[in-house]
């Protein structure tokens, strides 16, 4: 099988930008989707759970779509806009 790549972005407790979403969380967990009792319908080997720093409902990223927001607020390809602001 396998092994999916090092996982090397925002630990638990630290705030994530998902990619996907264009949202902005802290990050709660990363699970292996082999340990979730229900149905993740995550593509990848893993699954990141993010919550809104200020509360709220929790949602599901792929772990691939997870960076640090200082990345995304310094990409060159980036018109100066903040996609979550």
């Amino acid at each position: 099988m396998k092994q999916p790549m090092p996982y090397k972005g925002p630990q638990v407790g630290q705030e994530a930008y998902d990619a996907a979403t264009g949202r902005v969380g802290v990050l709660q967990a990363i699970h292996d989707v082999s340990e979730l009792a229900f149905d993740h319908k995550m593509s990848g080997p893993r699954v990141a759970f993010l919550r809104p720093a200020q509360g709220g409902e929790e949602w599901l990223a792929d772990p691939g779509n997870v960076r640090f927001p200082e990345e995304v607020r310094t990409d060159p390809d980036s018109d100066g806009e903040l996609p979550w602001s």
